[in-house]
């Protein structure tokens, strides 16, 4: 899967090079050409359509997903049928990160601090570590970095850290931190907690959770699917 582009969208397979509807446009373009586009018999062309179908799927995914499960069970062009189930795959692994635990991807304690323009020490959390590619990272944190309100309040560890994972992923926090002697306001949007983040280590070794992590995307798509077999 490639990088998200300039319009916020994840394109399949291999970057295309002719030019999507709606990256011409601005716009998206008729379901029923969007299908006909997917069975093309010019390669760039179907791998075009893919990206504007998956661009309409995200503006209304629960109607995209019962469209294109049903495309992918109907369409008579064994091309469409596969396009429209991997972006089927897609709306729904959206979902799937949207739900479980609120993650940031940093190691943490509570110290007490002295909070410019405060007149007493309190409690504030200390980033000691940061995960790569996690929310913490993408949001500009730094280790060193001290936490000292959250939406306005104060979070002490651990309540800090079970506040984090009883919101859902996707929510937008704003954080008042203290960098090099100055308060500085961090606006973060949290992930999904990954399986990594309770096991980092079995058998005393390392946790390898690509495999995992790989396998429940599986088990939810195909739980998804269970739900919505044909007479259901």
């Amino acid at each position: 899967m490639l990088q998200m582009n300039a319009f916020g969208m994840k394109p399949l397979g291999v970057a295309c090079a002719a030019m999507s509807f709606f990256a011409a446009t601005g716009a998206a373009e008729p379901l029923g050409r969007m299908y006909e586009r997917l069975g093309s018999l010019q390669f760039k062309e179907r791998e075009a359509a893919q990206v504007d179908l998956l661009y309409w799927g995200r503006s209304q995914p629960n109607s995209a997903m019962t469209e294109l499960l049903a495309q992918s069970r109907e369409a008579s062009d064994p091309e469409v049928r596969k396009r429209c189930w991997d972006t089927l795959r897609e709306l729904v692994m959206d979902q799937y990160m949207k739900e479980g635990e609120g993650y940031l991807g940093i190691g943490l304690q509570t110290e007490m601090v002295d909070v410019p323009g405060e007149v007493r020490p309190r409690a504030a959390v200390r980033v000691l570590r940061i995960q790569p590619d996690t929310p913490a990272t993408k949001a500009g944190m730094q280790e060193n970095d001290l936490i000292v309100s959250v939406n306005g309040e104060m979070w002490p560890e651990p309540v800090f850290r079970e506040k984090i994972r009883t919101m859902k992923p996707e929510t937008n926090l704003n954080l008042s931190i203290v960098r090099g002697g100055k308060v500085m306001p961090l606006k973060v949007t949290l992930g999904r907690r990954p399986l990594i983040a309770d096991a980092p280590f079995f058998n005393g070794q390392p946790f390898d959770p690509g495999p995992a992590e790989r396998a429940a995307k599986e088990a939810y798509f195909r739980r998804w699917l269970s739900l919505r077999k044909p007479g259901k």
